[in-house]
């Protein structure tokens, strides 16, 4: 039998070996937060999939930018799962401040093009706008967890983390917002009087 790539039965400990060879329990704090972000990785692949698939005039430009972020969840992930920074390269890419100040310019951009009631949104109006906020939720999750990862380990340095994902969501939450279309349904409590 060939040799798994995949499989190599290290972990049926409930351990995982971290790049740096740290072994850390999985449900240690990086192990969770590194989850989250993996989880918030691939919901931004599948977003990108149903915009790429859409008629909306703006699938290019919201298609590219969500390929970009999968790119900066993985530099992410890179600073993470090696928390003492003795196996990252110095040439590698860190999320930085020009990362940060092209998702607010990019948020800029669409919310510019939008007229959103000052109310608050009941839910979406199509399918892919209501992915997108299920998309904007799950990055609110892993940056509660990022949070709570860098109170706890200090040593994580990069300053950008939390601005940039706290910028992220909302910056999905636009995205979810022009896939509407500006046809919004937004919250009525009359209905429940």
């Amino acid at each position: 039998m060939q040799k798994s790539y995949v499989t190599t039965k290290q972990g049926d400990t409930g351990r995982t070996k971290l790049p740096d060879g740290q072994w850390v329990s999985k449900d240690s704090e990086i192990i969770e937060c590194l989850g989250t972000l993996d989880s918030l990785r691939v919901h931004l692949s599948y977003l990108r999939l149903q915009i790429f698939q859409s008629d909306n005039p703006h699938k290019v430009f919201l298609s590219d930018s969500l390929f970009w972020l999968i790119h900066c969840c993985f530099i992410t992930g890179t600073q993470i799962s090696d928390p003492a920074g003795t196996l990252i390269p110095p040439d590698h890419p860190r999320l930085n401040k020009k990362h940060l100040e092209q998702l607010e310019q990019w948020q800029a951009k669409l919310e510019e093009q939008l007229q959103l009631p000052r109310k608050f949104f009941a839910c979406a109006s199509n399918p892919a706008s209501a992915f997108a906020d299920i998309v904007t939720t799950v990055a609110r999750e892993f940056e509660r967890k990022l949070i709570c990862l860098l109170k706890n380990h200090t040593h994580i340095n990069n300053e950008i983390f939390i601005p940039f994902y706290n910028r992220l969501s909302d910056f999905l939450f636009i995205i979810a917002r022009v896939l509407d279309d500006n046809k919004y349904t937004t919250v009525d409590y009359t209905i429940i009087e």
